[in-house]
């Protein structure tokens, strides 16, 4: 078993045993003989990144890496510093952890001539969830192309991820761990917003709060405006030394965690009682946010969930297109994505229909976000919880009152 660390969950032999088998079972649905998985990026916090890798490796080398992962015979995982082999070898969740030298993609061209898959049927799997399209660096696919000009190559990390989605209990468990220190570091937040306080202040309570519960958080957004001239509706990612405001509206996505499985809420509050308007805003997007998690069960899709969002659209606002009310969340952003209203400069609003069809399971993680946005496009409140999808329902993952005024002392 890997030796425990703080980057990445000690998981079960059983539950790492279940993940390949599953992977494998629709290996064989698909008709292909190996897997290539690429792992980059993360999203500028304390996050390890690569997390179609760790879902299998249970590790995220630094720079990139690659799991080759067989239909049959066991995977192999590359990474492409020599100097980190023995803690690879100690943490991961793979026997055969090699290194590929700098260029990376030659240990991966050696290990498919060692498995004889010059003809085989072969799956990329990107690096990212599918919000994302990038599958492998172009120089990679020439050389693999070069190397291997038999072989048939297709894309498949959106089945894969079809697979990853739905949570086993170990990872629910997980989930909610993250969850409870989400909700600790909104409520930190709200006791430490006052006027004067920088943002950048209070991007770093977030990284404190993480960092003593040996968590990790891939972002922290967090800023205020001025409800009487708002210059923004959405938190910056990177939060600048601006400092709040009496009469702002203070607005942050928090995200924290363990390993790659974090909770996530998005939260708007006030410093100072907040304007007629924002209350009207907030107010409609707190039905709206309620209605939806008590109503979403097993077996509703997109076509199910798009009419919630009908709500703003009467009243005279709309929902911005890519903050959809719901949106697949556990490692980042995931599939599905429903439930939006596009505000075109035309003022035609049309019911958003990616993942129309995705069709919710028990197991799938997702967050409920509503992002009402006045006819002015600079007027805005969002709030949104993640939660679990149970055979009853949806059950949130959260306890801090997004749903709820919260007004800061100005």
């Amino acid at each position: 078993m890997p030796i425990e660390n703080d980057f990445f969950p000690s998981f079960s032999g059983a539950e790492f045993a279940r993940r390949r088998e599953a992977v494998r079972a629709g290996m064989r649905q698909q008709g292909l003989d190996c897997l290539v998985i690429y792992g980059s990026h993360t999203y500028a916090g304390t996050d390890t990144g690569a997390v179609n890798v760790v879902y299998l490796a249970n590790y995220a080398a630094i720079n990139h890496s690659y799991l080759v992962f067989p239909a049959v015979g066991e995977p192999t995982l590359i990474i492409n510093n020599a100097n980190h082999l023995n803690n690879a070898r100690e943490i991961a969740a793979v026997e055969d952890v090699r290194s590929g030298g700098i260029n990376l993609i030659d240990g991966l061209v050696a290990r498919l001539q060692e498995l004889k898959l010059e003809r085989a049927q072969i799956g990329i799997v990107g690096p990212l969830p599918t919000w994302w399209t990038h599958t492998i660096p172009v120089e990679h696919s020439d050389q693999l192309t070069a190397a291997f000009p038999h072989m048939q190559r297709r894309t498949v990390t959106a089945w894969f991820e079809s697979v990853r989605i739905i949570k086993s209990s170990e990872e629910i468990a997980l989930m909610e761990k993250a969850g409870a220190l989400t909700d600790e570091a909104f409520n930190e937040l709200l006791q430490a917003t006052r006027p004067g306080v920088r943002h950048s202040e209070l991007r770093w309570l977030i990284e404190a709060v993480a960092a003593r519960a040996h968590g990790k958080f891939p972002f922290g957004h967090i800023s205020s405006t001025p409800m009487s001239d708002p210059q923004q509706i959405y938190p910056d990612f990177y939060p600048t030394h601006r400092a709040v405001q009496a009469g702002d509206i203070a607005q942050t996505e928090l995200a924290l965690g363990f390993g790659l499985y974090f909770g996530k809420v998005w939260g708007s509050y006030f410093v100072g009682e907040p304007t007629a308007e924002y209350r009207r805003l907030f107010e409609l997007g707190a039905r709206v946010h309620d209605e939806a998690i008590a109503a979403l069960k097993p077996g509703m899709s997109g076509a199910d969930v798009n009419r919630w969002i009908e709500r703003f659209k009467n009243e005279g606002y709309v929902a911005a297109n890519a903050a959809p009310l719901v949106n697949g969340w556990s490692t980042y952003n995931h599939a599905p994505h429903f439930g939006a209203i596009d505000g075109t400069p035309d003022g035609k609003k049309r019911a958003y229909p990616k993942d129309h069809d995705f069709v919710l399971q028990e197991g799938h993680c997702i967050g409920i976000r509503t992002f009402p946005i006045a006819a002015d496009g600079k007027t805005a409140v969002w709030m949104g919880t993640s939660c679990v999808m149970t055979a009853q329902g949806l059950r949130k993952l959260h306890a801090c009152a997004v749903n709820k005024i919260n007004v800061v002392a100005a």
